[in-house]
Order: C-alpha cells, then structure tokens, then sequence
C-alpha cells in the first residue's frame, strides 16, 4: 500500500459510500431509535479503543518501537491515523446521538451522512488497528 493511499483511503471510501447511499435513496431501518442506539454504543467502544491504543503507544519506551517511528518520521503519520480514528469515532457517537432525540424530524441528508461517517470510523479503526498489529509484531534486533 502506498503512503498516499495509506493516508487517505478512508476519506475516500467514506466519501464514495455516502454519495452512493444519496443516489440510491436508501433509508435507515424503521426502528431508527434501537438502530442508533447500537450505533452509540459502538461508536463509544471504536472510540476507547483507540484512546486505549493511544495511552499504550505513549506509555512504550521512546528507545524501542516509539524511538524508532519518531527517527523515522511516521509518527506524525501515526498521530494523524490515530487522531483521525479518534475524531472519527465521537463525530460518529455524537451524530448518532442527535439523530437519536430528532428522530421524528430527521431530513434526507441524515441517512448518508451517517452511513459516510460510520464508514470512516471502521476504516479508520482498521487502519490504526492495522499498524498497531505491526508495531506488536516488531521485534528489536538481537
């Protein structure tokens, strides 16, 4: 995989999901309020995941993993990553959670954007959860 592709995959497929649930017209299920309710509770454990991965990355020694994605110069790709994931993951919660007390009045718009949003928080989540598994995988020379 490319680093480009890398880096910007999960905007685009949450981009290309949500403009095809907007040209297809599809709806959310009927029983919109336990549908989204899943949806928070999901969102929340994406979410502690990541914070979860974030305060393990942190708490690493800088003289192993750590050290070397910072001589290396992606870790600011992996904060990226991991911001992204992390933003991702409570926009999505919180969009669940409005459409949870609006749902009577919900507008067309709603459906795919929240499709699009749950959609980048998975891609997101298996991107970082990607790398973490390589980073655990690494073993130090010697």
């Amino acid at each position: 995989m490319t680093l480009f592709w890398e880096r910007w995959y999960p905007f685009l497929i949450a981009i290309a999901v949500t403009t095809g649930w907007w040209w297809q017209g599809w709806a959310l299920p009927v029983a919109i309020k336990e549908f989204l309710a899943a949806a928070i509770s999901f969102g929340a454990i994406l979410t502690g995941f990541i914070a979860t991965a974030q305060a393990i990355l942190a708490a690493l020694p800088t003289d192993t993993v750590v050290g070397r994605l910072r001589a290396s110069g992606y870790i600011d790709d992996l904060i990226h990553y991991l911001a992204s994931a992390l933003y991702g993951c409570l926009l999505f919660s919180a969009y669940s959670m409005a459409g949870f007390f609006a749902n009577e009045h919900l507008p067309r718009w709603f459906a795919p954007l929240w499709v699009g949003l749950a959609v980048f928080s998975a891609v997101c989540f298996h991107r970082v959860s990607r790398i973490f598994f390589k980073i655990l995988k690494w073993s130090p020379p010697g």
